[in-house]
């Protein structure tokens, strides 16, 4: 408290007032602040884009998620099957061209990830689609299966953003990606036919947890080991096959009935694998499980308990309507607090970035391939996000804390001084002024910005300013 009062008087002898009056100025300015948001319901548009999108938008944001549903697939299961099919013929003889066929999958998953998220009118549609990619965190293994994580991220995840969560777990559960990242090919129930007279086989449990570990009721849901075990059980039967996709082997299920949650599993069939799915996204346990990461996510670090109830509550009234919690999650009173909550993820951060230096999706759709993964696909992994390279199936860490680390925190900074006149200067344009850029993204700048920012000895550190700054780097 002494600290921060001698701080406040070295201001007032500065501004040329009173401590009293510096004071009572600072509290009419918060209180103003304050009273703008807490009277307009629902808030102002412009920062509910910015606090639900990519930056202030007027747009509904509902309709955003539903077009955001619409997009046709960057790469089809069956064109990702064929892909690994010729790649396992060929790489043998032309082992680089194959290699970077399969990189230019990932790398064209990334440009065009970025290309919707500007050319969508606030994106919170996209950023919906971020985080359920995120949910059901899968990585590639190998090169040739990079098609397949674009198949699944666009065939499983995208369509279902505006849907039915269970609709959603039960596409992302039975895919090849999810299948293989997971390991699921090597499990095989230990009393079944095909475990007969082997010793090299035997039940892998990594899709049976992470469904209800990460999935559906969530690391503190009402289960224990051996419902993991029971889930792993009943999938055991699930397999990919390169020249035919996901398929049932019931010689490698477990025989007998299995238990999960207390309700019985007694056919050993995919008919049955999709009733599981529906017992667990109806359980009230993944309800709060999806709520809490929602809020989490786009809300606070720790959001209010009752904005996670009434979400969850949502999410059950409508039978797992994920439009139903979003509907919630963005009308709720606690995003009328004009204090930034949430510390921007790099590849959410660099998005933003773009926008507000006005860069199109066609734009960054005509970048050069080696501008672009250099200042994109590069500079994500110096920021610590590589694209689609998470390392483990929880997803990205979401307490802000993971993303301060001093040489993360240095890496946006390089990138804020560097990259947005790269990028413009490829499309033919001017780097903005800082003022012109604050007037664009701000609806209420704060003062130090409006000051120093245009005063930076160069333009470009002027803008390198306004894109560090806190109220850019959170949202």
């Amino acid at each position: 408290m002494a600290a921060a009062r001698f701080f406040r008087q070295r201001a007032a002898a500065r501004s040329g007032l009173t401590l009293a009056n510096l004071e009572a100025l600072m509290q009419s300015r918060i209180a103003a602040s304050l009273k703008s948001w807490l009277d307009t319901d629902p808030p102002p548009a412009a920062e509910t884009g910015l606090r639900f999108g990519y930056g202030p938008s007027a747009s509904d944001l509902l309709e955003d998620v539903r077009a955001a549903a619409l997009h046709p697939p960057q790469a089809t299961q069956a064109e990702a099957r064929q892909f690994h099919i010729d790649y396992n013929a060929g790489v043998g003889l032309e082992p680089k061209f194959w290699r970077e066929a399969a990189l230019d999958f990932r790398r064209g998953a990334i440009r065009r990830r970025i290309a919707l998220a500007l050319t969508s009118p606030v994106g919170f549609g996209e950023r919906v689609f971020s985080f359920w990619a995120d949910h059901f965190t899968t990585t590639p293994k190998s090169y040739q299966a990079m098609p397949l994580q674009v198949s699944l991220t666009d065939e499983a995840i995208r369509p279902h953003v505006a849907g039915r969560f269970v609709d959603m777990l039960k596409a992302v559960t039975l895919h090849p990606m999810m299948l293989i990242y997971l390991d699921q090919n090597l499990s095989v129930g230990d009393h079944s036919v095909y475990a007969a007279g082997r010793t090299d086989s035997g039940l892998n449990e990594n899709l049976g947890r992470e469904l209800l570990e990460l999935h559906t009721v969530g690391l503190d849901g009402p289960y224990d080991q051996n419902d993991v075990r029971e889930t792993a059980n009943l999938l055991a039967g699930l397999i990919y096959r390169t020249g035919q996709g996901t398929i049932y082997d019931v010689r490698r299920a477990e025989p007998g009935t299995e238990t999960i949650l207390g309700v019985d599993y007694p056919e050993d069939s995919v008919a049955e694998i999709h009733r599981l799915l529906d017992n667990l996204a109806a359980h009230p346990a993944t309800a709060l499980h999806l709520a809490r990461k929602l809020a989490v996510h786009f809300v606070a670090d720790t959001p209010p308990q009752s904005l996670i109830d009434r979400m969850a509550e949502a999410y059950l009234d409508s039978a797992g309507d994920l439009t139903a919690m979003y509907e919630v999650l963005t009308g709720s009173i606690v995003n009328r607090s004009p204090v930034p909550q949430k510390l921007r993820q790099p590849l959410e951060w660099i998005i933003a970035c773009l926008r507000a230096l006005g860069v199109s999706g066609a734009d960054v759709a005509a970048l050069p391939a080696d501008l672009f993964n250099r200042v994109i696909v590069d500079s994500l992994g110096a920021m610590g996000q590589p694209f689609d390279q998470c390392a483990g199936p929880d997803g990205w860490p979401e307490h802000e804390d993971e993303w301060l680390a001093p040489n993360l925190i240095a890496a946006r900074l390089v990138w804020a001084r560097s990259a947005p006149e790269q990028i413009l200067a490829a499309l033919g344009r001017q780097i903005p002024d800082p003022a012109l850029l604050i007037a664009r993204h701000f609806p209420r700048p704060c003062g130090p910005m409006v000051t120093w920012s245009p005063r930076a000895e160069t333009v470009q550190f002027g803008v390198a300013s306004v894109l560090c700054a806190p109220e850019f780097l959170r949202r």
